[in-house]
């Protein structure tokens, strides 16, 4: 204790140099945490033998602190869900329906009782709070604002939901597209935390759009690879599972989807190597049923294994709303409200 208070004595000196030095103020930050952080205690790390049935005990409940996605076909591949300190991406071409992902995931997890916080760095917080509400109103998103009798259906349904129980919140926070770091984003969470609030799952959209807290200069190899590690490490300071997505290159974008593999992610091979789990979206015609499906392939899984194996989700174009593979019924029960075409694949010859 001693030595932690004089090294927080020594911390403030410093702060005190930096500010009058026009220096980098998270400098103070970071000196501070450190002098918080002097103990004595060393951690050995994992005593196999001797920490056996902790770390049983341990492994055993892991499942009870996974975030599921509420997909079933896709929970089986991740073990029940996301778990803490474990970065996962989503893959696919432009406008490939990335963002809808984390949108649809969050829309069934806050209804469980999570609390979800989606940072974006590609639309501003009320265009993609737009998402959740033609997803969970059903209501066409290119029409559900225009006209009386939709502004007043969308409120009365929006309103019905706010109201039920049990139910988490969704956090929406936009920083500017190029210019924000894991820094900006760990800030935010702090913040959240210190108002007692508790987040359980953090989306980003997207890396690519990031900017490395690493000194300028780097390449744009080592940049995107800093920030998927810095994601990474976001995860084990919040004890949170990170979300995030990217884009294949320009020949995964021409590619069929079975030729898609590692190869194909924009910019860095440095996203594979440091994420958990990476699937990549596209559309298997050999598999193709319906002309709205969303195909996913495991390309890399920690969680679970399986890799290489598929699974699909049912796209509602005008809600924007996914369905998993096992909810085919209502998929198309619910385009009696919505209004989308649920056209079957045309066959050649």
């Amino acid at each position: 204790e001693y030595l932690k208070v004089q090294a927080i004595k020594s911390a403030i000196v410093k702060s005190v140099s930096i500010i009058e030095g026009n220096g980098n103020k998270d400098d103070i930050r970071k000196g501070i945490e450190d002098a918080l952080c002097k103990d004595l205690k060393i951690d050995l790390g994992l005593r196999y033998f001797e920490d056996l049935e902790t770390r049983l005990r341990r492994i055993f409940n892991t499942t009870n602190i996974r975030i599921p996605t509420y997909y079933p076909s896709l929970d089986e591949f991740l073990s029940g869900g996301f778990p803490p300190l474990t970065l996962s991406v989503f893959i696919s071409r432009v406008h490939g329906g990335k963002s809808n992902t984390i949108a649809n995931f969050s829309a069934r997890q806050v209804f469980h009782g999570h609390n979800v916080v989606l940072m974006t760095l590609e639309m501003s917080e009320d265009a993609f709070a737009q998402r959740f509400d033609s997803i969970l109103s059903l209501m066409d998103i290119n029409r559900m604002y225009m006209g009386k009798d939709n502004k007043v259906n969308l409120y009365k349904k929006l309103k019905a939901m706010k109201g039920l129980p049990d139910r988490g919140e969704i956090f929406v926070k936009d920083f500017p597209t190029g210019n924000a770091s894991v820094n900006n984003m760990r800030i935010y969470l702090r913040e959240l935390i210190m108002r007692g609030i508790q987040p359980h799952i953090l989306y980003v959209d997207y890396i690519n759009l990031m900017k490395s807290e690493m000194k300028s200069g780097t390449d744009l190899y080592s940049s995107i690879k800093k920030v998927s590690e810095e994601l990474r490490a976001l995860s084990f300071e919040f004890r949170v599972p990170v979300v995030s997505l990217s884009q294949l290159n320009r020949e995964g974008t021409f590619a069929t989807f079975e030729e898609l593999d590692f190869r194909h992610v924009a910019e860095s091979m440095g996203t594979v190597a440091t994420a958990d789990f990476i699937t990549i979206y596209g559309q298997n015609e050999n598999e193709l049923l319906y002309e709205n499906e969303i195909h996913g392939k495991i390309v890399k899984n920690r969680l679970g294994g399986r890799v290489g194996e598929m699974f699909k989700f049912f796209n509602d174009a005008r809600s924007l709303k996914y369905y998993d593979e096992t909810e085919i019924d209502q998929w198309i029960k619910d385009a009696q409200e919505t209004r989308d075409e649920r056209k079957t694949k045309k066959r050649g010859g």
